[in-house]
């Protein structure tokens, strides 16, 4: 288990990055999830989800020491929900182990037991003071509605749906901050997952943040770090909330599919939600009107299931 001493001397070694500034207040580190098909008809590509986690920069040393603890118990050499979800599928016998499977850090594991390590780093997430941040866009009714006629003139003038998603939560997370901690008007600086295979990516993430800091001077710097370097282990906890925020995002667009909270739901959303101060909640429940129509529209593109 990594020492108090070490996770400090890591969490220094970190702040260095800034050169000689001031530490900054807040740190959030993002991830994306369903960025593989802009037309949005592959599997887990119908949305595209930006999110992840913000708090204090002392909170973050402690964190990773209790994230490292955690992989060390389960003896796992650090968490990747894709891999967790294709590990579960052999697990229950779901699905055949796929070409990469034997390459994948939980080969062999019980359900139980990759039950409990899910849940485990969820509750480290969910805990604390931390803020769960982002936000997403309907990639397919988005590709969708620019090709109708009756639809495209409403679509936004952006024509990218990822750099949409991009300037919507920059566009926010200053919001969703300030509602969370209404006294704080300290910057923010920003840790998004590396993405080396994706130039593409990287610049129109690079493109929102530029944007964003133009106009709001609380945005602080933005860098590119790997999930898999113990300083940014809290990556892997955005990697949490990105991928289970696309899931919710895909139940609640199809109103077949229940929206009732799953365990790892208990454990990472809803203790945010219930040590939130009435204001965050008021403006939360104020959110999610703009957003029913994306689940009881009859959009001509939808099938009759609402997809």
């Amino acid at each position: 288990m990594i020492s108090p001493y070490r996770a400090q001397a890591e969490f220094i070694a970190w702040a260095s990055l800034f050169s000689g500034q001031t530490f900054v207040k807040l740190v959030a580190y993002i991830d994306e999830s369903g960025r593989h098909d802009k037309t949005g008809q592959q599997p887990g590509a119908s949305q595209i989800v930006v999110a992840g986690i913000a708090d204090h920069q002392e909170a973050w040393g402690y964190f990773t020491k209790k994230w490292c603890a955690i992989l060390k118990h389960y003896d796992a050499p650090y968490f990747h929900f894709t891999e967790w979800v294709d590990a579960v599928h052999v697990a229950r016998g779901t699905r055949n182990p796929t070409s990469s499977y034997c390459k994948n850090p939980y080969k062999g594991w019980k359900k139980e037991k990759l039950d409990g390590f899910l849940l485990q780093l969820g509750k480290l997430a969910g805990g604390g003071k931390r803020l769960l941040v982002g936000g997403f866009v309907s990639t397919r009714d988005f590709a969708e509605a620019r090709k109708h006629p009756v639809y495209q003139n409403r679509a936004p003038l952006e024509t990218d749906p990822y750099r949409h998603c991009l300037s919507l939560f920059f566009g926010t997370v200053m919001q969703e901050i300030q509602e969370c901690w209404p006294n704080c008007t300290k910057p923010v600086t920003f840790f998004f997952d590396q993405n080396k295979d994706d130039e593409s990516w990287n610049h129109a993430v690079l493109d929102a943040h530029r944007a964003a800091k133009d106009k709001d001077q609380r945005i602080a710097e933005l860098s590119f770090a790997n999930k898999k370097d113990r300083p940014h282990y809290p990556l892997q906890a955005a990697d949490i909330v990105a991928y289970r925020f696309r899931q919710i995002a895909q139940n609640f667009t199809d109103p077949e599919n229940s929206v009732v909270p799953s365990e790892l739901d208990k454990v990472l959303i809803v203790p945010m939600f219930e040590r939130a101060n009435p204001h965050y909640l008021s403006e939360a429940a104020k959110s999610v009107l703009p957003m029913l129509p994306l689940r009881y529209a009859n959009y001509p593109w939808r099938n009759k299931r609402g997809r």
